[in-house]
């Protein structure tokens, strides 16, 4: 930072310093131009009215003491006077633009260089009474010639404005970036710097309180995950551990012969059924890590959700059935974006919980509705409902309201955690309802 301040205050000096040298120099130059030629304009005032009193002959004496050419150009063109030679020597001068003006307008002037740009010569004319025209003209050095000269004292003048120029860019550099340099980035106070800086330190200070309450913010998430993936570990074994308990023990009961044999059909149906618990949990377990992981591999389409619905109620129906529990569809067809695979989970975790936690003779319903913005899916039961306090926790990993209740009918506890997770992946939003021995209510909410 201080290089890049230091070449730019350099830059900034050196540039002002050539723009004024040159703009002095141009207006100085312009100005003793524009005198040369009023000079010339008063010089030629004053001889042609000499002339007129005297005639041309004055001219011979006049000529001798000064560095002017001064021509007379009869009325028919022709030369009759001129200082700077003989005649022949002047005879394109009637022809100049000068004399021509002069002539057709009573004077005229012109200004012309040197091949070589060294000289400048400023011409002036002006018409006699007698309809002659006299013309003067006088040789100065030009601009060029001028800058030559003066080249060794303009590279003595940049040589210092460089060295001032330098000392003024790394006095400057100094000065802004030594405060900056002194800002204590953790406890940055504004009282020791500038007043252009204190915006900056006021930032850094507002920023490094926020990212404090983000490290805080991040190390209680952090905390958080440990005791969740600590508790989830503890509820996957203690999950895993009770299905292979009643395998393994019904196994060494038949392997002992402590069975009898026609006990053996019931023994094997037992290990059966817990091995399609195992196998269940641990395809849930998959499930809920592919959502959290964002692993899913189905791409998110139009997908008809009152479809789905639909489909997934003639699939519970014998299940219902059993319990004598009703199921009803109401609503209408509505297209959701989102990720059909998931779609499948989250109605048919829902409908299967209002299912297992209903009362007997009870009932289900699954509502499909369309607002302007949204499209909602809600299920509700009359199920036994589910108390305030526990309603927060109802979408955590293995956690069930009613343990005794949740052993009689099975399940893995994982059900709404998959929806829940299935939900966020999709970009819609969940709400549930429920009261105590009355029943549940949930909506999924899916943007339009």
């Amino acid at each position: 930072m201080r290089t890049r301040l230091f070449k730019s205050h350099f830059a900034t000096a050196m540039l002002s310093f050539i723009i004024c040298l040159v703009v002095i120099f141009v207006v100085v130059y312009q100005y003793f131009q524009s005198g040369y030629m009023e000079e010339l304009k008063e010089e030629a005032s004053y001889i042609t009215s000499a002339v007129e009193a005297g005639g041309v002959g004055f001219l011979a004496d006049v000529t001798d003491n000064t560095n002017m050419r001064i021509t007379v150009i009869s009325p028919d063109g022709t030369v009759v006077f001129d200082s700077g030679g003989d005649l022949l020597s002047a005879e394109h001068i009637p022809a100049c633009e000068e004399v021509l003006e002069a002539f057709d307008s009573g004077e005229g002037e012109s200004v012309s260089f040197s091949s070589q740009l060294s000289e400048k010569t400023s011409n002036y004319a002006t018409r006699l009474s007698d309809g002659s025209v006299i013309r003067l003209s006088r040789t100065r050095e030009s601009a060029m010639n001028l800058i030559a000269k003066m080249i060794f004292p303009i590279v003595l003048v940049l040589v210092a404005a460089i060295a001032v120029s330098v000392i003024f860019a790394v006095k400057m550099a100094n000065k802004i970036t030594d405060p900056i340099n002194r800002i204590d980035l953790d406890k940055p106070d504004d009282r020791d710097v500038y007043e252009e800086l204190r915006p900056l330190v006021r930032r850094i200070t507002a920023q490094n309180k926020q990212i404090y309450m983000q490290m805080e913010q991040l190390k209680e998430e952090h905390k958080n995950r440990d005791l969740h993936r600590h508790e989830f570990t503890a509820n996957v074994s203690h999950e895993l551990k009770t299905p292979l308990t009643s395998i393994s023990g019904f196994a060494e009961i038949i392997r002992d012969g402590l069975v009898k044999p026609e006990d053996i059909p019931r023994f094997a149906d037992k290990i059966y059924q817990e091995a399609k618990r195992l196998i269940t949990l641990v395809e849930d377990i998959i499930r809920l890590s592919m959502v959290e992981d964002n692993e899913i591999k189905a791409e998110k389409t139009d997908t008809d959700l009152y479809e789905i619905c639909h489909r997934t109620i003639n699939t519970l129906t014998p299940a219902a059935e059993k319990l004598n529990i009703t199921l009803s569809l109401e609503g209408e067809s509505a297209k959701v974006y989102a990720v059909p695979q998931l779609l499948d989970e989250i109605v048919y975790n829902l409908c299967d919980n209002a299912i297992k936690y209903n009362k007997r003779g009870g009932s289900v319903k699954v509502i499909v509705s369309k607002t302007d913005d949204e499209t909602l899916l809600t299920v509700s039961d009359t199920g036994i409902g589910i108390s305030e306090e526990n309603l927060d926790r109802v979408f955590e990993r293995f956690y069930r309201v009613d343990k005794s209740h949740s052993n009689e009918i099975g399940g893995t506890g994982l059900g709404l955690s998959i929806v829940k997770h299935s939900v966020a992946y999709n970009n819609a939003s969940i709400d549930i309802k429920s009261k105590l021995g009355e029943g549940t209510s949930i909506t999924v909410r899916f943007k339009n």
